[in-house]
């Protein structure tokens, strides 16, 4: 028997869902979260952080369906997806837009979600905005705790956290992130892009070392021996 996965249509963008995905969405819940949230918040991370995967997937769906024309279909699994429009035809700049399209998208869904639910607790779009802001590095204005479904406002920091930093992640030149995507649309020489890439995320492994944050040590580290194969190949 094949895997059961979850099909449905967005924006008339066929999307699949692979079981594989929940299953890492579980862990980094529990990793992220530990036993302070709970189990209700352990979801509710789970739960932003899909948010954030199929919005970014979208993005680059319906900029790249725009540009070039197409049938795109997003597939997701595990820690990420993949988002498939063999059909288009797209030039190297509209590769490009695409690809940028996929952080711009998540970055934006606070904004779309969070930032006008808070603009009503507190009254004021500019000072909801400034809150919004604070959200990223997880300061909540005690008076907010105060006006606000404790559930709903624990979502809302999750979302906007995982959607600033995940895009920011994503927008490091480094290869196949979509930074590294973008870098090499721009660039000629396939092995020098994949030497910038090499560099930059071996520093950053170095860097998350002195940080002791092994699990984004593990990411860099993938990253930069992904790119010296990629150089070997070249």
């Amino acid at each position: 028997m094949g895997v059961q996965m979850i099909c449905f249509s967005l924006f008339r963008v066929p999307v699949s869902i692979h079981p594989s995905l929940w299953v890492m969405l579980v862990l980094l819940s529990s990793l992220f979260t530990g036993l302070a949230a709970g189990i209700m918040g352990a979801a509710l991370f789970g739960l932003a952080l899909f948010f954030c995967l199929l919005t970014h997937e979208m993005g680059h769906a319906l900029v790249g369906r725009m540009l070039g024309g197409g049938t795109p279909y997003v597939y997701l699994a595990w820690l990420g997806g993949d988002c498939c429009n063999e059909s288009a035809r797209l030039t190297r700049l509209q590769g490009v837009l695409m690809t940028a399209a996929g952080p711009l998208a998540s970055m934006l869904l606070p904004l779309v979600l969070v930032w006008p639910a808070v603009a009503v607790a507190v009254g004021s779009a500019g000072e909801a905005l400034s809150i919004t802001g604070g959200f990223v590095l997880g300061y909540v204005p005690a008076d907010l705790h105060a006006v606000s479904p404790p559930m709903l406002l624990l979502f809302g920091v999750y979302l906007v956290r995982i959607c600033v930093w995940w895009s920011l992640l994503n927008l490091l030149p480094v290869y196949p992130l979509d930074g590294g995507q973008i870098m090499h649309g721009l660039m000629r020489s396939s092995l020098s892009m994949h030497r910038i890439s090499l560099s930059f995320a071996a520093t950053l492994a170095f860097f998350f070392m002195a940080l002791g944050s092994w699990w984004m040590v593990f990411i860099m580290a993938s990253l930069a021996l992904l790119n010296y194969r990629c150089m070997k190949n070249e």
